[in-house]
């Protein structure tokens, strides 16, 4: 059986499994007490620009500060934060790992599958910690949904910096929650999927790691089945996050979408609007599953 074929039925299986909150939270280190938003950055830098986000906005839309609140939703990320940091503790040696970007790219098969809704609460989660700085970056220059929930200008952004039209720090963008900045998409275009598929992404992602030396880089991207710009990041990135809308995205879709992945780090899946749970599960995303990192397969048979 294909690897990637069998990944999908072991997380559809999984899914159908009754996880309680108590079972999933004993199987993870423990949380740390929710930092308030008004934290100490651990390193702040002289950003020109600054946005007070709008809480009553984001939260319509459900997404919540994991400060304010202790409901699903907000339990459902810190648990996914929690499965990403113990993978870092487990592949860490020493000190070196702050020095080098921590990654996370946020992924779909196609679009309207939650995965800036994913983007922007897992940015959140990390921001509640004391320890790193937060930069969640807008990479699906298309849509830009990002800097729309967020209600923050789209330009000057990633692309403009790829072009070497502007600096990082011209473009990154400080919120009021002092570990999360923002990095907005900037323009769209033709030469876009160029830009990232050359050097200039890596040598952004390392210029934000000695600017911010403790950090996590929240990274939304276009579906993988409608822009080849998450193949192009894959390579680069420490670790995927692919998001999967249960009971409608199809299986070939899964397949297709994670074939184009193959040459990036360990892929977990997150179940998102899963139908299968109420108190046995964390709301609209009830589980979330870490796949071994998958060898390319011959196609055929």
């Amino acid at each position: 059986m294909d690897d990637r074929a069998g990944l999908i039925e072991r997380a559809a299986a999984r899914l159908r499994e009754s996880v309680s909150p108590a079972a999933a939270r004993d199987a993870l280190p423990p949380l740390e007490a929710p930092v308030s938003p008004t934290t100490r950055p651990l390193k702040a830098l002289p950003l020109k620009r600054h946005v007070v986000l709008d809480r009553a906005h984001l939260a319509q839309t459900g997404i919540i500060m994991p400060w304010t609140s202790s409901g699903r939703i907000v339990e459902e990320f810190r648990i996914i934060k929690r499965n990403i940091m113990s993978a870092w503790q487990a592949s860490d040696s020493g000190d070196s790992a702050t020095d080098r970007p921590r990654i996370i790219m946020v992924t779909s098969a196609r679009p309207r599958e939650g995965k800036t809704f994913s983007s922007i609460n897992l940015a959140l989660a990390f921001a509640a910690e004391d320890s790193f700085v937060t930069i969640l970056v807008d990479g699906d220059t298309v849509r830009g949904d990002v800097a729309k929930d967020l209600k923050i200008p789209s330009e000057p952004g990633l692309t403009n910096i790829l072009s070497g039209e502007t600096s990082l720090l011209d473009a990154l963008i400080q919120t009021d929650l002092p570990n999360l900045v923002v990095l907005p998409p900037g323009p769209s275009g033709h030469h876009v999927p160029e830009l990232l598929s050359s050097q200039a992404p890596s040598a952004l992602f390392d210029e934000i790691g000695k600017r911010y030396p403790k950090h996590v880089i929240i990274l939304d991207t276009p579906p993988c089945l409608a822009s080849t710009d998450p193949a192009a990041l894959a390579p680069i990135v420490s670790q995927i996050v692919f998001v999967i809308e249960a009971g409608h995205t199809q299986r070939p879709e899964i397949e297709s979408a994670l074939s184009l992945i193959t040459g990036g780090p360990q892929v977990s899946i997150v179940l998102n609007l899963s139908s299968g749970g109420t108190s046995e599960h964390f709301g609209s995303y009830s589980y979330y599953f870490q796949a071994p990192k998958q060898q390319p397969t011959a196609q055929g048979d």
